[in-house]
């Protein structure tokens, strides 16, 4: 009997293998994911259809695609994230937003909060852990990080984590040009050298711009950089070069940098303009980053463009009109021709990482993550948004090339990854949310204010002893009530159902004009388990807002609705059409051209571990899809 019994075992586990993609000859199969943050999918199908995005189109016409994939709620970074590679919920996660309340509410208010990345535990199994547990090798290229992620045994990237100051420009209004005196052994120079002066963090630095002999142009044409008034101790050399596609060939490279406590970082700098007559200078310095990787001897033998981190472009400076006038506001396109190259050498540094790490480290499962185009949606989506009353076609016209060029970066990572990817490996790509324009903010917390259930006190801080609702400024779309299970709560459980029904009446009557601004109202209490929303880290009262509206947090006298320039935002309900983008598998096994239905995030986790052979993570209730492959029928 026992014999039999492990004869049909063994032919069960025969038949089973044989179904896996990539089990056969005697191999596993291997699988690559990047995953682009924020992903417009009906913005990527313009882009595929007109052939702008060729390595996305391969995998698309030989694999198994979705381009309608319901986020979580809210549809942010984080619970994405978590929700992508534990294929759970955000209830279940406990990632409710890229901040999150803290807990144990005994002992915190409302108005307490925790990062959602690396602050707050993950609170499921994440898939690198389940790859661990069947033998996988597993490498994390700067995947967003969270606490307690059970990522022991991986080489882990962690580059966001390590980010340890601001980006930044020198001009001539931070440090004149003054005549180099003090300085010993001039560089050679065919104009006057002229000094300036600044600080990366905690490190000071001295220029020289000169008129290179060397260099035919007239004038003067290099800034280099030292420590000290001593050529002899340069460092770097830049030259003056407008921004461009071959502008990645100008930069430095990484230079360190001394952060708070005497710590090193890096930054890269990068000279987008210099006057002949040495009048005028722009100069760029990415933010500081500390390398850091787990294990730590992982990148043994790695070059300095691995172990540099960028991780984003210069949007803020961008959005701030640091790089100049930009095109909504009347510029020829010259500060977004600024931006999108750093947008190109973040994106550069990235691909390169995952180029050494794809050959010289031991992997079965390779994680790749790119901010892009996530960064840059929230800068232009509003403006290209034909819905909004705000929309100027003029301006949508000018700006879409470049956003164009952002996804052609992305395409361009993948480019890398397909060309690296060793036989019997499949390819998934991934994106957490879409993105939708917006014009109008909504600063719920006036209205709370405005009916008695918000009170700010006299010196302008929230009054806990008085206030029952609050929308807290980590800003995830939902409302907090200040119920007596948290620090200082006031409201009782018996009375909590009558407040939320009452909460939901006053949103449901909010109007701009004539519109509706509030779409839908969910109590976590009544629609949590099927939505997977709320829990002891998540809200209480969930809002989704009408398309261009997105919240404002704020409890100062503010109208209720205001008017802004257009941006790109996300965080409302997966019901959005905008709210959803796209998920791919290619590979071994996988169906060819075969576009998937009804696809969740929380899809991506159990199906990649039934790709792979190898059981979901513990706490997942997606699905498998089945149609990506017959082996997961």
């Amino acid at each position: 009997m026992h014999i039999c019994l492990r004869k049909i075992a063994f032919l069960a586990w025969t038949i089973f293998a044989a179904a896996i993609p990539g089990a056969t000859h005697g191999q596993t199969a291997k699988a690559i994911v990047l995953a682009w943050d924020g992903t417009v999918s009906t913005f990527v199908d313009e882009l595929t259809r007109q052939g702008k995005l060729p390595n996305l189109a391969k995998l698309i016409a030989g694999g198994a695609f979705a381009d309608d994939v319901r986020p979580g709620f809210p549809s942010k970074t984080a619970p994405g994230f978590a929700s992508l590679m534990t294929g759970a919920p955000p209830r279940v996660t406990g990632i409710s937003g890229n901040r999150v309340p803290r807990e144990p509410r005994a002992d915190y208010t409302i108005l307490d909060s925790m990062a959602g990345f690396s602050g707050a535990p993950l609170l499921a199994e994440p898939i690198w852990a389940a790859a661990q547990r069947a033998g996988k090798k597993v490498v994390i290229s700067h995947i967003p990080a969270f606490a307690a992620e059970s990522s022991e045994n991986t080489v882990r990237f962690h580059g966001y984590s390590m980010i340890a100051g601001r980006d930044g420009i020198v001009t001539p209004r931070l440090s004149k040009p003054q005549p180099a005196a003090l300085w010993n052994k001039l560089p050679a120079s065919n104009a006057p050298a002229l000094e300036i002066s600044f600080a990366v963090a905690a490190s000071k630095f001295f220029g020289l711009l000169v008129d290179d002999p060397g260099d035919e142009q007239i004038g003067y044409d290099t800034l280099l950089l030292t420590r000290s008034r001593n050529a002899e101790d340069i460092e770097v050399k830049l030259k003056s070069i407008p921004a461009g596609a071959t502008g990645e060939l100008f930069w430095s490279g990484p230079v360190e940098v001394k952060t708070t406590g005497e710590r090193s970082a890096s930054v890269y700098f990068r000279l987008f303009e210099l006057r002949g007559d040495g009048s005028d200078f722009f100069l760029y310095f990415t933010r500081p980053a500390r390398a850091m990787v787990i294990p730590e001897d992982a990148l043994e033998g790695a070059g300095d463009t691995v172990r540099s981190f960028i991780g984003n472009g210069a949007s803020i400076l961008y959005q701030q009109g640091s790089f100049g006038r930009t095109i909504p506001s009347g510029g020829s396109g010259g500060a977004e021709a600024r931006y999108l190259e750093t947008v190109r050498f973040a994106q550069h540094q990235l691909m390169e990482t995952n180029r050494w790490a794809l050959a010289h480290l031991p992997w079965d499962l390779f994680f790749a993550y790119t901010p892009f185009p996530d960064e840059s949606e929230h800068l232009w989506r509003g403006y290209l948004d034909p819905g909004l009353s705000t929309y100027r076609k003029e301006v949508a016209d000018r700006l879409r090339p470049f956003l164009e060029q952002v996804y052609k970066t992305s395409d361009d990572h993948l480019g890398l990854l397909l060309a690296d990817r060793p036989a019997n490996t499949i390819i998934a790509v991934i994106s957490d949310h879409g993105m939708q324009g917006a014009n109008k903010r909504f600063a719920i917390n006036r209205l709370l204010q405005q009916k008695g259930l918000l009170v700010i006190d006299a010196q302008g801080r929230i009054d806990l002893s008085k206030t029952k609702v609050l929308y807290p400024s980590i800003n995830n779309g939902y409302l907090l009530i200040n119920s007596m299970d948290r620090k200082n709560g006031i409201v009782a459980a018996e009375e909590r159902k009558e407040l939320a029904r009452q909460v939901g009446e006053l949103l449901s009557e909010v109007r701009d004009g004539d519109q509706p601004v509030v779409k839908n109202v969910y109590d976590a209490e009544i629609h949590g388990a099927e939505m997977g929303i709320g829990g002891p880290s998540g809200g209480d009262v969930y809002i989704d807002l009408v398309p261009g509206y997105d919240f404002d947090p704020r409890t100062t006298p503010e109208p209720v609705i205001t008017q802004v320039e257009p941006y790109g935002s996300h965080g409302a309900s997966p019901e959005q059409s905008s709210m959803r983008t796209l998920m791919l598998f290619q590979g071994p096994g996988i169906a060819a051209a075969r576009r998937l239905q009804n696809v969740r995030i929380i899809d991506f986790a159990p199906t990649l571990s039934g790709l792979l052979g190898f059981p979901a993570p513990k706490n997942s209730s997606g699905r498998v899809l089945h149609d990506v492959s017959a082996a997961l029928h």
